[in-house]
């Protein structure tokens, strides 16, 4: 009996051993509060304290291990393999916007290099020749694709996006670290095929030095589209003998987004443009255009290379404005404008995602890469070095926008979480035979050349045509 009793006190106390320095000081103090510590050292006793010390364990920490901030520790994403064999992917952004090759160093390689060093990737720039439809003719698809909201057709059509929601279950990768809307608007039928690695917020980007020499005041929060055409105003103006031009939206349907206006009818598969609402919109729209000297140009490029525009109204332009040319322009930012209706609305927040193509050969090795891209840890390096704004419901990530970026410093970053944006939309084909007839039509009407209700019905009738032609295919 004695000696089992050894054996216990001996075992427990190995186990306790193998506690952290924190958690034993932690069991420590609790034996004192409770007494334990003034046991005596019989046998008996000790067995009793050992065991009293192994409950306490649990009972001092309120079920909890030492993690901080009262929450429990727990294994940071899917395990690896053991002893994995070396593996090495390629990844592919739809745009070199959606993550720059010096950020994909940062966020990817350097992460992977610490986590999974069995797992290398490699960046493949997207330019002529390699361009997403061609690598897929090329049967080259990359194993992990980088893509915007808009770009889900696309893909979906050219036969490369997989339902990665069994992987998710299986690899036990966590989806509730996300804001609770961001899933919502990207699955498809209850489906994800991706996870979001960024949001493009929208806010109205201004040139300080634009203002400060016309003397204008600077734009604030909560502007409506009505204040937005009065600033436009003062600030559209020819000055020894440069034009400069005071505000644009980014393209002939991004103001539609912000009262959720549907280019197609969902049951008819029609074009539903002919609306008061998007009556509405195409004379908010001309009212910007035909402002004297205020005529639309290129809205990002007339921004921040030429400088000759006061605002712009677009998703996150921070990621591009941290390049070194860049670096001169003075500017900042205030919440999107809305309409008077729906106060604080902006248009959809483009969320750039991140997924596997099913035709990798490494499916589960290319979604750690996903979840890692995914990972807070990850996201707050990314938030703070590149000034993307975070899909994450962590907070401090938020509040840590642009905290190591120069040309963050001072700037009303608050202002890219002021407004809410309207639902996401995820384009159909008809939806995008739609937004091409507005494109077509759209200057006839904002010249004068034809009224408003003869551009909805010109959209319509080209719209229909063209939907008639994807229907027959």
């Amino acid at each position: 009996m004695r000696q089992q009793q050894e054996l216990y006190v001996y075992r427990s106390y190995r186990c306790i051993l193998s506690f952290g320095r924190t958690q034993r000081r932690r069991l420590r103090l609790c034996m004192m509060n409770r007494g334990v510590m003034r046991m005596k050292t019989s046998y008996t006793l000790a067995c009793t304290a050992v065991a009293a010390l192994m409950v306490l364990a649990a009972g001092c920490s309120g079920g909890q291990s030492a993690g901080t901030n009262g929450q429990s520790d727990k294994q940071d994403g899917p395990a690896a393999k053991a002893n994995p064999e070396p593996v090495k992917l390629t990844l592919q952004p739809v745009g070199a916007g959606y993550l720059y090759e010096e950020d994909f160093q940062m966020m990817v390689a350097e992460p992977l290099k610490k986590k999974y060093p069995h797992i290398t990737v490699e960046y493949v720039t997207p330019a002529k020749g390699t361009m997403i439809d061609e690598l897929v003719a090329a049967k080259s698809v990359p194993d992990i694709l980088l893509y915007g909201i808009g770009n889900y057709t696309q893909y979906r059509d050219l036969g490369i996006l997989t339902d990665i929601t069994p992987m998710l279950t299986k690899m036990k990768i966590d989806t509730n670290r996300f804001k609770p809307w961001v899933l919502d608007n990207i699955k498809v039928d209850g489906k994800l095929y991706s996870l979001p690695y960024a949001m493009n917020t929208n806010a109205i980007y201004y040139n300080l030095d634009l203002f400060d020499k016309f003397g204008v005041a600077y734009p604030k929060d909560g502007l409506s589209w009505d204040d937005i055409i009065e600033l436009t105003k003062r600030l559209s103006r020819t000055d020894n003998g440069t034009a400069y031009k005071g505000f644009m939206y980014l393209n002939s349907y991004w103001v539609g987004y912000q009262l959720s206006l549907p280019f197609t009818d969902a049951v008819k598969k029609k074009s539903a443009i002919n609306s008061d609402g998007w009556s509405r919109v195409f004379q908010m729209m001309k009212a910007i255009d035909t402002i004297p000297g205020n005529e639309r140009g290129s809205p990002v490029a007339d921004f921040y290379d030429k400088r000759i525009l006061a605002m712009v109204g677009a998703y996150n332009l921070v990621p591009t404005l941290k390049q070194d040319k860049y670096q001169t322009l003075r500017w900042d930012v205030a919440g999107y404008p809305s309409f008077k209706e729906k106060p604080n609305i902006a248009p959809p927040v483009d969320l750039h995602q991140v997924t596997i193509s099913n035709s990798t050969k490494h499916p589960e090795e290319a979604m750690l890469v996903v979840d890692l891209l995914t990972s807070e840890e990850v996201q707050l390096i990314s938030a703070r070095r590149t000034g993307r704004a975070s899909p994450l419901a962590n907070k401090k990530i938020e509040q840590e926008l642009g905290a190591e970026m120069p040309l963050i410093k001072g700037k009303n970053v608050t202002s890219f979480f002021a407004t809410q944006p309207a639902p996401n939309v995820v384009f159909a084909n008809e939806d995008l035979a739609v937004q091409k007839s507005i494109d077509k039509f759209y200057k006839d009407y904002s010249s004068g050349s034809i009224d408003v209700n003869v551009l909805m019905q010109k959209i319509e009738e080209d719209a229909n045509q063209a939907i008639s032609v994807i229907k027959s295919k």
